[in-house]
């Protein structure tokens, strides 16, 4: 009964939390590991059972090309005694050879293992449909359960643009890549997504808003951004094609040239969900992943198993992509496609349209001007599932991991496939990664703050133009992880966590030679970054207080008020805290502190914002809703912080906020702040903030 139970908790898990854990659950030797491997990377295996350290020798561990002759191999057991890495092989076919008697048995039945791969220089596309079934194939032999994890919301700095009209623009990452919103501005209009419409306002007259028109989508595609190219606006969401009986991630053009009177100029798609875009150099690149329903295997061996994608240009049919387009990425077994789509938006984006698939899944990615970067964490894959303990660690304790990094050249609709590496630890989000002078710079926190067994690590790598590495910083803030980053040329800023905020200067001048230079501990943390000019940053996040646990006799760190802070870094190796505020009390958050988007930049005024919804600390553990809107704030090296714009609606006994009239971003043109609700768009003067006009959109 005890057993039964547990398998029914294991399915129940399974079932509903995806996104977490990978193991093998055969009781004789399983093996997992990729079936190729880039020349410049080292190739590995894992096994389900551990293998005896003294017998990795050439005796009972080799390596033979595929017609059996032995070959010289470096090879080496990991820690874990279930990891073998292979090192220092030329480009071509071989086998991994693991003799029964180099497995510690443990009371099983064991039998040698013989398992082959390819190492290879460059990436080459899949040959043939047979040579992606039996990728496939491969997978549903491990016999394996498997949940994905998904990264957390971005936290982000930037780059400001300028612009030729005195307007907002979008707070992207990097200057001249463009990551799209869901409220855009150009030529005195303001475009808002909202479900299955764009709501288009023309805001010439902030005394007299008025609704020019709406883009009704198609009822199935769900906006969640919009992006701007000279005339030209794209609406991308995902959508459920009931004719092609899958989802896909859709961008739709519309020609702007009378934002009255919007022209849709073509629609382009592929099969999954979008993970990204980025436009730079006159191209708009569609990330996404696409999980293909290969346990169908089973039951009928012409399954197609290929990405779909659509083209209006090309006519309405939705194709397969071809073979000469798809190809695996080196060291993966993962089953899933990274899908990449490059529309050309020259001449109003009526020509090329390139899609690749990449076998291997991604969850991050950064994009420079020049080159395409994603990620994905590599979990531990085999784990004792022998008793029920070690089960139900698994189901609550997340496990740790690596990161793989899979690096593209771009050059217009044109993807060069680089190589991949890997990393130790976790990248919490793009603006932990950084591209500088062709080098790729990336934070990762390695553990769990919560293992009391194992402390947490954080890391700095450095890798050089073939992903090769330069340098790095190893072993920051132990047991803390990273909450937020900041790249800023030839310094890099991190925030770690647990019970304090400590604030890290690292000089990465050297790539070859990167150092911490300076230190500051506050309580609090700031979970985003962004900077003011080069010696100081603005750090957004929370207050947190120190709380005792009179059952398990431990003090526990808990949130309080948002809180935002200047860092003045001009002295490099003693960072301060200039400036701060305290917003709101227990409970009050705002968009801007998970999404960059949301953060209000002007800089006449030298003015930062963004929505907020606002809380104060009631009874006990509960919080009393007070009110929702926008707060500004001018903020300058000289000044500090001080708040220029309240523009809170007050609760009217509303118990909490009304999600129709939250606002979700606050943009302006020339001398008119807006603020962006689903429901309506408010105008004020932005120099003192005076209410001029209320738009409701129904």
């Amino acid at each position: 009964m005890k057993s039964k139970w547990l398998a029914i908790m294991l399915i129940i898990v399974l079932a509903i939390v995806p996104g977490i854990f990978t193991w093998i659950v055969n009781t004789d030797v399983t093996a997992k590991a990729a079936s190729a491997s880039m020349a410049t990377q080292n190739w590995q295996a894992s096994f389900s059972v551990a293998l005896k350290k003294n017998k990795i020798t050439e005796e009972y561990v080799y390596i033979t090309t595929e017609k059996g002759r032995k070959v010289p191999a470096t090879i080496e057991l990991l820690e874990d005694q279930k990891t073998v890495v292979v090192k220092k092989l030329a480009p071509g076919s071989y086998q991994l050879h693991v003799k029964k008697e180099a497995f510690a048995q443990g009371g099983l039945n064991v039998a040698s293992q013989t398992i082959p791969f390819t190492i290879i220089e460059t990436l080459t596309a899949v040959k043939s449909e047979k040579e992606l079934q039996q990728y496939f194939k491969k997978l549903l032999t491990t016999q394996r359960v498997e949940i994905r994890e998904e990264e957390s919301a971005q936290n982000a700095t930037s780059e400001d643009k300028a612009t030729a009209n005195n307007e907002s623009t979008t707070n992207n990452q990097v200057e001249g890549v463009e990551e799209g919103d869901i409220v855009v501005v150009k030529d005195g209009f303001i475009y808002t997504a909202k479900d299955q419409s764009i709501t288009v306002v023309n805001a010439k007259d902030p005394k007299n808003l008025k609704m020019a028109t709406s883009i009704k989508l198609k009822e199935s595609q769900y906006i969640s951004k919009l992006a701007l190219y000279d005339n030209l606006l794209i609406a991308i969401g995902d959508q459920y094609i009931e004719k092609a009986g899958t989802a896909m991630v859709t961008a739709s053009f519309y020609d702007i040239s009378n934002p009255s009177n919007p022209t849709h100029v073509r629609d382009v798609g592929q099969e999954g969900f979008l993970q990204d875009i980025r436009i730079t150099k006159d191209t708009l690149y569609l990330i996404g992943n696409m999980y293909p329903n290969y346990w169908m295997l089973q039951e009928n061996n012409k399954t197609d198993l290929k990405p779909k994608t659509f083209d209006s240009m090309a006519g309405s049919e939705y194709k397969s992509l071809p073979l000469e387009k798809i190809s695996i990425l080196p060291n993966t077994m993962d089953g899933t496609y990274s899908l990449i789509t490059a529309v050309d938006l020259k001449n109003g984006a009526k020509t090329t349209a390139n899609t690749k698939g990449y076998l291997g899944g991604s969850s991050g990615l950064y994009m420079s001007e020049n080159a395409l970067y994603l990620t994905t964490p590599m979990y531990e894959s085999n784990i004792d599932v022998s008793s029920e303990k070690r089960i139900m660690d698994m189901i609550w304790l997340p496990r740790s991991a690596d990161t793989q990094i899979f690096k593209w050249n771009v050059d217009g609709t044109t993807l060069n496939f680089v190589g991949s590496t890997e990393v130790k630890g976790t990248v919490l989000n793009q603006y932990s990664m950084d591209e500088y002078k062709g080098n790729f710079r990336i934070f990762t926190t390695e553990g769990n703050t919560w293992n009391e067994k194992s402390t947490s690590y954080n890391h700095l790598f450095i890798l050089d133009e073939h992903l090769k590495t330069l340098g790095s910083v190893k072993d920051m803030a132990p047991g803390e992880k990273i909450y937020s980053a900041r790249f800023m040329g030839e310094k890099a800023y991190v925030v770690t966590f647990k019970q304090v905020d400590p604030l890290f200067v690292i000089d990465v001048a050297n790539p070859k030679k990167p150092a911490v230079l300076g230190e500051l501990k506050i309580p609090g943390f700031s979970n985003y970054l962004h900077p003011l000019d080069d010696t100081h940053l603005i750090g957004i996040g929370y207050d947190t207080e120190q709380r005792y646990d009179s059952y398990t006799k431990r003090n526990f760190t808990v949130t309080t008020n948002m809180k935002m802070s200047l860092f003045d870094v001009s002295d490099f190796r003693n960072p301060k805290e200039q400036s701060t505020v305290k917003i709101g009390g227990k409970g009050s958050s705002s968009e801007v502190q998970y999404n960059p988007k949301a953060l209000f930049r002007n800089k006449e005024f030298n003015y930062f914002g963004f929505p907020v919804v606002l809380y104060e600390a009631g009874k006990g553990d509960e919080v009393v809703y007070q009110g929702q809107g926008a707060q500004i704030y001018e903020i300058t090296a000289e000044k500090g912080i001080v708040l220029k714009g309240n523009i809170i609606n007050r609760k009217n006994g509303e118990s909490y906020e009304n999600w129709e009239q939250v606002v979700q971003r606050v943009v302006y043109i020339d001398n008119t702040l807006y603020t962006i609700a689903r429901n309506e768009i408010k105008s004020y003067q932005l120099n003192d903030f005076k209410p001029l006009d209320t738009l409701t959109i129904k």
